[in-house]
């Protein structure tokens, strides 16, 4: 039952409809600026090797060395939580948020590889938390209204409302017993701003990506596990890319300096490799419809060049989301199974590497799961081995955390 009983509650069912409406607006006004300026500065590129715009690179330096700025000066700290810890945690400083979501907005529009996610939830939560706390101070209403609020903005990302509403639900710390109550509020809100936004937009942010039908068989469920491995594979070599970065950008201890030169090499990568720009949706299409023109050999090295991309964008100061570059990471790896093992249908490879490789990382199962199969408009039947992919790489990546966690512990003295 729903806890009506609790003051709270019954205000956060109303309150959601704000929220909801709230992430719409937001929603327009934060992807429709920067969608306006990446067009401006990038719309024109072409997706072949080094068909970029040379300018890319001192003006994706300059954009480092302004966010880099904007921290300093609002005294950002040198480790920022990621959208996902954020929703992990429930915890949204709306103090800060706003600040955060403007460095998030430069960012953006100077060329980070990075996505939207993190505006969308830092924005949502602040404002959700904000509300909260005037009213009912710190504990579980805060909480469920910064989680509330998050939905809201993700109601305007994601191609159907439910999806942002299951991904805050999965993610959020909310306990098992609550669920149902905490996913309504989340759900409505979702809706509002899913409304909104495709109102006037007329689309969401990930759209609908047109693949050749294919008929399911039950023996695709084993090439779903190998598929589910590969993408296991994709992730463990990103987090070798992430670690590689922090331990170069700790020689560079000048965060006006990391800005600069980060900067400059994600442009230079942009320049090289026009299709690792951004947060990848619009991209994705073109690697999709455009995977035969483009090759085996070229995706390869935008999937390599998306993930030292996005690791020096974080490394670099940049902030962003990474749920929406990792769509695109496992869309890519998905085309390139595809293209070398033509036996596998092409759906089959590209929905299930599209949500296995995010879903490697992502404790939301289920919401990359449902992300895949509406993104792809996959049949009902097909849904079977995308999940069989997810719980293959997520199952694989956690065996992998806790066996390094072990090598980790430290012997008792004998």
């Amino acid at each position: 039952m729903l806890p009506f009983d609790l003051p709270w509650y019954r205000r956060l069912i109303g309150v959601a409809f704000i929220l909801g409406l709230a992430g719409g607006v937001y929603g327009l006004v934060y992807l429709g600026v920067t969608g306006e300026f990446i067009d401006l500065f990038f719309g024109d590129a072409d997706s072949t090797w080094w068909s970029g715009e040379w300018w890319w690179i001192p003006l994706i330096a300059a954009g480092g060395l302004t966010v880099a700025a904007l921290r300093q000066m609002w005294s950002v700290p040198e480790k920022v939580p990621g959208g996902v810890e954020i929703i992990e945690s429930a915890q949204v400083d709306h103090r800060t948020a706003p600040q955060w979501a403007i460095i998030a907005a430069v960012s953006a529009v100077a060329g980070a590889s990075l996505g939207p996610s993190f505006a969308l939830v830092v924005m949502g939560g602040g404002l959700g938390s904000w509300i909260a706390q005037r009213r009912w101070g710190a504990g579980r209403a805060d909480q469920d209204y910064a989680l509330t609020g998050i939905a809201g903005g993700f109601g305007a990302a994601f191609t159907s409302p439910i999806l942002g509403a299951f991904m805050v639900s999965e993610l959020g710390p909310t306990p098992r017993n609550q669920y149902v109550a905490a996913f309504i509020p989340q759900l409505i809100a979702s809706t509002v701003g899913f409304v909104v936004f495709y109102t006037v937009v007329g689309r969401t942010f990930l759209g609908i990506y047109n693949l050749p039908p294919y008929e399911f068989d039950v023996a695709e469920m084993l090439t779903a596990v190998g598929l589910g491995i590969f993408a296991a594979v994709v992730m463990a070599v990103f987090v070798g890319v992430i670690v590689g970065v922090r331990w170069v950008a700790q020689f560079v201890p000048n965060p006006y300096m990391r800005g600069l030169v980060g900067g400059a090499t994600v442009g230079l990568i942009a320049v090289a490799l026009p299709l690792t720009l951004g947060a990848g949706q619009s991209q994705l299409e073109t690697v999709i419809d455009d995977a035969a023109g483009l090759g085996v050999w070229l995706l390869v090295a935008v999937l390599v060049g998306k993930m030292v991309a996005m690791a020096l964008s974080l490394g670099a100061g940049f902030m962003g989301g990474n749920v929406f570059p990792l769509i695109f990471m496992g869309g890519t790896a998905g085309v390139i199974v595809s293209l070398v093992f033509p036996e596998i249908p092409y759906a089959l490879a590209v929905s299930c590497m599209l949500a296995a490789v995010p879903g490697s990382y992502l404790r939301a199962p289920v919401s990359m799961a449902l992300i895949a199969a509406i993104a792809m408009s996959l049949g009902p039947e097909a849904i079977a081995p995308v999940g069989v992919a997810v719980a293959t790489s997520y199952l694989l990546v956690a065996v992998a955390r806790y066996l390094l966690s072990q090598r980790r512990t430290v012997a008792p003295a004998q």
